[in-house]
């Protein structure tokens, strides 16, 4: 054979064995990705770190070899086996599985089939999830069971917060109910899905007691009221509660750690802005770094300025006023989820011109427009163009 054919071989035909092998394996070991949606960090209960998803990995189980939908094999290369696991989007930040233990070597399709119709359902919830709207909106009033009787007076409220993802529930202790205490918990809307006839929704609930995601993490089922008997009560909404920060044993909406029956409160009396305020829908400071915007149908008023401060206020009362051109009004505000009343003094100067004062803060309606809330000899006025 040729010298230089020799000296091919020798250096070329080891690369080339080198490569095949290389081939034969990766045929032998394939990988596969979890989708990119999935990808960050997830929080799931019992479980002492976040769970992280990133390409093929499932940090917490090993590594994605296969798929075939929502089914995945995956192989824990420390203790050398393998595990079907079977993931069930829910929303973008929910996912339930349920998993194998783990066996010697076998394929996706055998290895799933272990899975039976009871088998423990694990949910995991996204760490910095982006909030949705709560699919229901204060104000509500509301009683609520923990297990050892209704909680029905005194009666217990929901607020809406101004972000339509954050609700405040301030729960009332009732006397002779076992169980029930005044607390106020704050409520963060993370997910909502629709699953055959059931609703749910994960949140995260803050209150003094909760100081980690076991604490804080919530599911929910809820259903809207539907029957006669209902709504001549005034039911909107029932709403159970999951114990822990699992969606494990909710099946319906009346049945939970806790239970809730969601009423709507009664609308306000036809309380208006003044037309010649209302009409024009938008003011200004004259610097222009806050702006009043007037919404439905002249009732409500947001507030915002430029540093992203927001305050909605609604029409509750209209008070008597001795001055033409002028308006007199009792409101409740919300801003952020603090709530309350304030009264609130415009007084037209001119077509495109109006001055307004604005009273201190008060939990309580029958003060806000009485000293020392509202003084207007000694509160400055804003003007508004």
């Amino acid at each position: 054979m040729d010298v230089r054919w020799t000296a091919f071989f020798t250096t070329f035909m080891p690369l080339l064995s080198c490569f095949f092998d290389i081939t034969v394996t990766y045929k032998q070991e394939r990988v596969c990705y979890f989708p990119e949606r999935w990808e960050g960090e997830w929080f799931q209960s019992g479980v002492r770190q976040s769970i992280v998803i990133d390409g093929p990995r499932l940090s917490s189980k090993g590594r994605c070899l296969d798929s075939d939908g929502d089914k995945f094999l995956v192989v824990d290369d420390k203790r050398a086996c393998y595990r079907c696991v079977v993931i069930h989007e829910k929303h973008a930040n929910v996912l339930q599985y349920k998993e194998t233990f783990c066996h010697p070597r076998t394929s996706l399709a055998s290895l799933c089939s272990f899975i039976t119709g009871d088998a423990l359902l694990y949910s995991m919830f996204r760490v910095g999830a982006i909030p949705v709207p709560c699919p229901f909106r204060g104000p509500f009033v509301f009683t609520y069971n923990r297990g050892h009787g209704e909680c029905r007076s005194p009666v217990s409220s929901v607020d809406a917060c101004t972000e339509e993802s954050r609700l405040l529930l301030s729960y009332q202790a009732c006397p002779d109910v076992h169980g029930s205490e005044s607390t106020v918990e704050e409520l963060q809307c993370l997910a909502a899905w629709k699953e055959g006839s059931a609703r749910y929704l994960v949140g995260k609930v803050h209150h003094n007691h909760a100081t980690s995601n076991e604490d804080r993490f919530r599911c929910f089922v809820y259903e809207k009221a539907s029957t006669k008997s209902e709504a001549i009560d005034g039911i909107e909404f029932r709403v159970a509660q999951s114990g822990d920060a699992t969606c494990n044993g909710l099946f319906s909406a009346t049945e939970g750690s806790r239970t809730i029956t969601l009423k709507r409160v009664p609308s306000p009396s036809d309380c208006r802005f003044p037309s010649w305020l209302a009409g024009l829908n938008h003011w200004h400071s004259l610097d222009y770094s806050i702006t009043y915007s007037f919404h439905h149908r002249n009732s409500t008023l947001k507030i915002t300025n430029s540093s992203g401060f927001e305050m909605r206020i609604v029409c509750t009362q209209i008070k008597p006023t001795t001055r033409e051109n002028s308006a007199m009004l009792l409101t409740h505000f919300t801003r952020g989820c603090e709530s309350g009343f304030m009264c609130m003094l415009f007084q037209r100067r001119d077509i495109y011109v109006v001055e307004v004062q604005v009273g201190a803060q008060t939990k309580r309606s029958e003060d806000a427009c009485a000293a020392p809330y509202f003084n207007k000899s000694n509160i400055p006025y804003t003007t508004l163009v």
